[in-house]
């Protein structure tokens, strides 16, 4: 075996808090024919890599495995680390023993938990090969999909930066929402002096082409070299463009009232924020009459948060219709109405401007009131009757208005799936855009090579949208500027002597990365395109010969990890495949949520559930595994690779028949979909099938 240093993180309390490492240490020293077992109390500072550094010279280290927090935080550091020491900078494993076990359990059972884990990624540490990355010429220019603000700033940024751009946009015009708003705080330009100009730039810039009425239909390939197709609206006239990166930025949509939610919407006396930003903007245009809807009106509510903090649909605050709602009611006041405003609480996101807002609000003559509208009823005057309840007074009272303004919150756009497909993009549980990781890569998103801005991602203000449009701009730049990009080299790979040419991995492959054709002696065989693959696996899970196989997920390297896990009362553990994206970091999210379940769970990383096969699940099983779980990300559309997590689904019926004629219980294997924020639903799985192991095991003679 190749000279191995272990290295055990305290992560100040973080770990050594709840497990001790140097028992964990000697344990791992005793069991394993290792070179180097060290603790450090931080193995990602700048003394502990300098540590790890000096050992692979010292010692001849060929391969590190640092146990420590979860692999999606500090693996590239480590892996950079052990790159500057002479390593390949493929031959390191991590093991979360921080996340997935000191965050979530106590006592002994933690200990052993971690020992097994640092023993999993031992026996995969050791069938790992030396990879390297490839090189991908990089196609010198950009894709901006919205022609809004966060688009527009985001085209001007990398056009001033001498890159070409394609601007698509899918109504006649640009300016996005913006363009619509028309009413602003006192002593305050209006945003159509911001908007204006900013168009004006954008459609004279030379290096940024507009392509208005345009959609886009699909997106191939992959970072540095996307093949584009756009069409336009109005006609049949296709496009296809070559581009090195992407940005979207394709905004919100204002929230359109239900009328089974909000049953008064259809009263002619309602109307929405909107509606009223548009009448302000005809009355901009022509300084004539009041627009027919605001004549003789001497009283106006607000009502807050229509659309927005619903449990059952809509849970999270948009932010700026507050702010909103305080520069209409300030421009009414104006016009002589009286207001008021009945909200839950104010939410008011800027430090300075929008606290001024609601002070001026105040003295000028706002009447706020906090609690529920209960009821919403025409008056015999042509008005409404407002009921609600006054949380502060604890008193129920009706008030007589001849307007009632719904504040409506911000959606994601209503086309946002058909371009989630093309682009292969998450979603948060609210339907905006998942950046990759929201402290790390907060304007990436798990797509490389794909960055997006603005309000895609969930509601931001002018000056967000805008520091965001420049900040994915900046992202996409620093990739756009290389002449070579380097992609890591965890691909698929084809062994031509198993291959029969049947063609299931070239029909599997998400990204059609694999094709077949005749070899040297005419015989049919499949080859994959080493450019286009993404590294899910899909292929490997999905072959029945086992020719296909990951380079850096190998079916010995995978099977040696199962073996490990159950090396030791292998009845009462639980075995999870986890996908990377999705599952694995729902797990993460249970950790750093400290939400406790039985240690009893020992998780197998892979890149996709794609990536798993019948073949690992019926190991899992003959090794004695008391359950086997394979969690991957929601399908349809979540799946970090398309459809790879579709993939998997459609080989459940397949596994059930093998465990059926393996003389396996196939029940005892579960499919759960868990997405990077479901830490509660991936406690409440673990608990749930420790419950049913311990009453199948009460009930067993």
């Amino acid at each position: 075996m190749s000279p191995i240093g272990v290295y055990i993180c305290h992560c100040g309390h973080n770990i050594a808090g709840v497990i001790d490492v140097e028992a964990l240490r000697e344990r791992v020293q005793k069991a394993c024919d290792v070179s180097v077992v060290k603790t450090h109390v931080f193995c990602c500072s700048e003394p502990g890599q300098k540590e790890i550094q000096e050992d692979i010279a010292a010692h001849g280290l060929e391969r590190i495995l640092v146990a420590a927090c979860s692999p999606r935080l500090h693996e590239v550091t480590f892996r950079r680390t052990i790159a500057h020491a002479g390593l390949n900078p493929y031959l390191l494993e991590m093991a979360n023993i921080r996340e997935q076990c000191s965050w979530v359990h106590r006592g002994p059972e933690a200990l052993e938990k971690a020992v097994d884990l640092v023993l999993m990624g031992l026996a995969r540490l050791a069938r790992l090969t030396p990879l390297s990355d490839r090189q991908v010429p990089v196609t010198r220019r950009a894709l901006v999909i919205g022609g809004g603000l966060g688009g527009m700033s985001a085209a001007l940024e990398l056009a001033d930066c001498g890159i070409s751009v394609i601007l698509v946009e899918k109504s006649a015009g640009l300016g996005g929402q913006a363009a619509r708003w028309r009413v602003t705080p006192p002593h305050t330009d209006p945003l159509s002096c911001f908007v204006g100009p900013l168009i004006t730039r954008t459609l004279l810039h030379p290096r940024i082409r507009v392509m208005e009425r345009c959609t886009v239909e699909s997106v191939l390939g992959y970072v540095g070299r996307f093949t584009v197709s756009l069409r336009e609206i109005s006609g049949p006239e296709r496009f296809t463009e070559e581009v090195g990166a992407v940005v979207v930025a394709t905004g919100f949509e204002p929230y359109e009232p239900e009328v089974s939610r909000y049953p008064f919407v259809a009263l002619p006396q309602v109307i929405t924020s909107v509606q009223l930003e548009e009448m302000f903007s005809r009355i901009a245009r022509d300084a004539k009459d009041l627009p027919s809807a605001l004549l003789g009106v001497r009283s106006v509510a607000f009502l807050q948060c229509v659309g927005s903090r619903l449990e059952d649909e809509y849970p999270h605050c948009s932010r700026i219709c507050c702010a909103v709602t305080l520069k209409q009611a300030l421009a009414l006041r104006a016009l002589g109405m009286e207001v008021r405003v009945f909200h839950r609480d104010l939410r008011l996101y800027d430090k300075s401007q929008e606290e001024d807002l609601y002070g001026l609000a105040r003295r000028r003559g706002v009447q706020f009131h906090r609690g529920t509208v209960t009821e919403v009823t025409p008056h015999d005057s042509g008005g409404l009757i407002i009921s609600w309840h006054d949380e502060f007074l604890g008193s129920d009272f009706r008030v007589p208005v001849d307007r009632l303004i719904c504040a409506v919150g911000l959606r994601p756009r209503s086309d946002a799936n058909a371009l989630r497909t093309a682009l292969r993009l998450a979603a948060s549980p609210d339907g905006f855009l998942l950046e990759s990781h929201p402290k790390l890569h907060p304007l990436e998103s798990a797509v490389e090579g794909v960055f997006l801005a603005g309000s895609c991602q969930g509601p931001k203000d002018v000056r967000e949208t805008v520091a965001t449009s420049v900040g994915a701009a900046a992202k996409a730049y620093e990739l756009l500027c290389q002449d070579i990009l380097q992609l890591d080299g965890m691909i698929a790979v084809i062994d031509h002597e198993r291959c029969v040419g049947c063609g299931v991995c070239a029909t599997e492959c998400p990204y059609q990365a694999v094709a077949l054709r005749e070899d040297e002696e005419g015989n049919l065989k499949a080859f994959v395109e080493t450019a286009a693959c993404k590294g899910c696996g899909v292929c490997a899970g999905a072959c029945p010969t086992h020719a296909a196989d990951h380079l850096g997920y190998p079916a010995q390297a995978l099977d040696a990890v199962i073996d490990a896990a159950l090396a030791q009362d292998a009845g009462r553990k639980i075995l999870a495949f986890c996908c990377h994206w999705c599952a694995y970091a729902g797990a993460d999210a249970a950790g750093v949520a400290r939400l406790p379940y039985p240690s009893i769970v020992r998780i197998v990383r892979v890149p996709c559930s794609g990536r798993v096969s019948v073949s690992l699940v019926v190991r899992a099983f003959k090794k004695g595994a008391g359950r086997v779980v394979v969690a991957g990300c929601h399908p349809p559309g979540d799946c970090h690779y398309i459809s790879g997590n579709l993939r998997f689904e459609s080989r459940i019926p397949r596994i059930r028949k093998a465990l059926v004629k393996k003389g396996y219980d196939p029940d005892r294997f579960v499919c759960q979909w868990i997405s990077a924020t479901e830490g509660p639903q991936f406690q409440q799985l673990i608990r749930r099938l420790a419950d049913e192991m311990a009453t199948a095991a009460q009930e067993s003679p």
